[in-house]
């Protein structure tokens, strides 16, 4: 988002964002600037400076929404407001981003005047990053060819073995046409009737030829035993990496997107390593050796024969950049076809359910059509060279035949020299026509490599420190002042400072969008705070390490995710190796036991995709009972028990209260009444804390949480009135 739109004539140093303004604070039109630097706030008014403030007087900013327009306003300490100007409401977004950028500066002396809200771009050709850390179309291609070939480390011996089985192989092939000249200039043009040397020379080309079949029945043996190996270890690391990324990145990339670089884009870096790696060192040798065997045969014909070479390869290279582009947009509609086919077969039911089934055929088809047209383009926009290159190749092959002919009937040339050499120009183009494909093949693969770089060199903003310590967890949590906001300038909680002793029961309410689910993820440690600390029995969270922490907090979310797979498996997820009494056990207290024992197969009835196949009730229950199993220091419960019936919601509170003795639990509710006996309840409100202690407590108080119930208790009457 752009917060430089107007600057004033005489502009401050160090100017962080100038936006216009409509009218002047006491309402009058004008046309004004609203300025900031390091230091101050500057009002500009037909051009002249009205009022200067410093930031530093000031402890909040604030952006007012009214009627037809909006205000920006900065709170003192001493409780005065300062209304700065008013502007129409097509500027609010900026103005409100500008303020708490500012509230952020106040608050940690950090000033950020790049917002990330734009697509980043390659400050040297302008062009999307697309995510990537560096630029695929400037990021040398030489470093990106190494390292992949360095891949081949683990699995040298295969690919050795491969590289000298192709290198011998393409020697018996150099061989075949000095044979061919033996045979004509011996043999067929002096009429000679010496068979037994004839058949000499044919069972020794046959025997080559044999030998070259063993070859490269090796040669493709060990290359696919290398590339399989590599495109496994290529795909697995992938896999492991996506899966220690933090969920603020994980939360930037579609699901599509990811199944996309560990299947499709790791599958073409294991194509290209293994392929051109080895058809590299084979295509360069044969390339030298058959130039040296020309050049030694005839070195005039050999200069008519690479003449045209290097205006080949200009024009190739010239077309290397429009090609990058050209496999980017591949990439982007293969990748918006993955999304697109994830998210319909995903959300299968909700498709049947509204009867979109043919408006769904509809979207992956256009879908599935951009992804054909783009690759349609990219290859039109190829082979459109691939003619002209032929032709200024097959150019030189006129010259040398008019010129060999000539030689030949000047006799300073054998027509078996002539064969053997046009031979040779023949093969010695094999090795040209592939290296003028690199350029298109590594424009392709470049933009793959990209994107499984970008994920294997992501450092995650969620980290274990050098030494993290392995706590045994009691169960006291401490909030030491903690900000957090997904952008750092736009906090969701505010300041929350509050201890959660051990064994209590601690509910977290508030209105939609506070932050109560944002208080979890913390403590799970999903996300970092930006500001503030977070104490796990006195321990920093930072220094306690992720396996150790989330292997003693069990969870059950507000969304329930089951596995495809039995009853048995999505319980024992959290324990793997439990005893299948135990199992029961927690089914049991989470009064899943009954239900599963009535289903086809009992505990080994499959579920089906994301637990379909089972009620939502049910579901929620096979996840209580999946966390009980996992036998927990801290339990955390969002929405628990929201898709039970108010009887069986009863039985799990029973059971519940029996498994949070001497367990330290956190809950969040909806319905309030659910969290009644809590030990102590969290307020939210605006993203702060606002209140703290016992519901009866609370509801003494009169404030935020009574208003809550109140209005809660109001929705529920006019059900139960509708309702009669």
């Amino acid at each position: 988002m752009n917060l430089l739109l107007t600057l004033p004539k005489e502009v401050p140093d160090r100017v962080a964002y100038s936006l216009p303004f409509s009218f002047a604070s006491d309402g009058e039109a004008v046309k004004g600037i609203f300025c900031v630097t390091d230091k101050k706030i500057y009002i500009y008014i037909n051009g002249e400076i009205e009022e200067e403030y410093n930031i530093s007087d000031f402890c909040e900013f604030a952006c007012r929404q009214q009627i037809g327009t909006s205000m920006a306003q900065g709170i003192k300490e001493n409780g005065d407001v300062i209304c700065f100007c008013a502007f129409t409401q097509d500027m609010f977004l900026r103005y409100a981003e500008v303020l708490k950028l500012l509230d952020h500066y106040i608050r940690t002396g950090e000033l950020i005047t790049d917002t990330g809200t734009d697509e980043p771009t390659c400050p040297n050709c302008g062009m999307p990053l697309e995510g990537a850390a560096e630029c695929v179309y400037c990021k040398s291609k030489g470093s990106t060819l190494l390292r992949l070939i360095k891949r081949i480390a683990p699995y040298k011996k295969y690919f050795i073995i491969a590289v000298i089985c192709t290198v011998l192989s393409e020697g018996i092939w150099v061989l075949m046409p000095y044979f061919d000249r033996i045979i004509i200039d011996k043999y067929v043009t002096p009429k000679l009737d010496d068979w037994a040397g004839l058949a000499g020379i044919m069972i020794t080309m046959i025997s080559m030829l044999l030998l070259a079949g063993v070859l490269e029945f090796f040669n493709m043996k060990n290359s696919f035993r290398a590339a399989l190996n590599i495109g496994r270890d290529l795909r697995q690391e992938v896999f492991e990496r996506s899966q220690q990324l933090s969920m603020s990145s994980i939360s930037k990339r579609t699901a599509g997107e990811l199944i996309n670089r560990v299947s499709s884009d790791a599958a073409k870096l294991e194509d290209f390593i293994t392929a051109n790696g080895k058809d590299a060192i084979v295509k360069i040798l044969s390339l030298v050796i058959i130039g040296v065997l020309l050049f030694i045969m005839d070195w005039r014909l050999a200069l008519l024969t690479v003449m045209p070479v290097p205006l080949v390869f200009i024009i190739v290279q010239k077309l290397f950049r429009t090609m990058a582009l050209k496999y980017t947009m591949v990439w982007k509609n293969q990748k918006h076809h993955g999304e697109t086919l994830h998210d319909i077969l995903n959300g299968i039911r909700v498709v049947k359910s509204y009867g979109s089934e043919v408006r769904e055929v509809q979207r992956y088809e256009n879908c599935s059509l951009a992804w054909a047209k783009a690759c349609v383009r990219a290859e039109i926009m190829w082979y459109l060279t691939i003619p002209l290159s032929e032709f200024i190749l097959t150019i030189s092959n006129f010259f040398v035949l008019y010129f060999g002919g000539s030689m030949i009937l000047d006799h300073t040339m054998s027509l078996g020299e002539l064969i053997q050499f046009t031979t040779y120009v023949t093969m010695l183009y094999e090795p040209m026509h592939w290296l003028i494909q690199i350029p298109r093949t590594l424009a392709d693969t470049t933009v793959s490599a990209g994107k499984v770089f970008e994920i294997l060199d992501e450092q995650s903003d969620v980290r274990d420190i050098k030494d993290p310590v392995e706590l045994d967890i009691k169960g006291d949590i401490e909030f030491d002042d903690v900000y957090f906001g997904y952008k750092v300038y736009n906090p969701v909680l505010k300041g929350i400072s509050c201890n959660i002793r051990k064994g209590e029961m601690i509910g977290i309410v508030g209105h939609s969008g506070v932050g109560k689910s944002t208080m979890i993820n913390l403590i799970l440690r999903l996300y970092d705070c930006t500001q503030g600390e977070i104490r796990i029995d006195g321990v920093p969270i930072r220094d306690i390490s992720q396996h150790s922490l989330r292997s003693q907090v069990g969870v059950v979310l507000q969304e329930t995710f089951l596995f495809d797979g039995s009853v048995l498996d999505n319980i024992a997820y959290a324990r793997p190796q439990a005893p299948f009494e135990d199992i029961i056990k927690a089914a049991k207290i989470a009064n899943a036991h009954d239900f599963i024992t009535k289903l086809p197969d009992g505990y080994n009835t499959r579920v089906g995709n994301k637990g379909f196949q089972l009620s939502g009730g049910e579901r929620q229950r096979i996840a209580i009972a999946r966390a009980l199993l996992h036998d927990p220091k801290i339990i955390i419960l969002d929405e628990a028990t929201a898709s039970l019936d108010t009887q069986t919601e009863k039985q799990i509170q029973q059971a519940l209260s029996k498994l949070t003795e001497g367990r330290t639990t956190i809950a969040i509710a909806h319905r309030l009444s659910t969290l009644s006996n809590a030990d102590r309840l969290i307020v939210l409100d605006k993203g702060r804390l606002a209140e703290i202690g016992s519901h009866n407590q609370l509801m003494r108080q009169k404030g935020v949480y009574y208003k809550l119930v109140m209005a809660q208790r109001q929705t529920t009457r006019m059900k139960n009135a509708q309702a009669q």
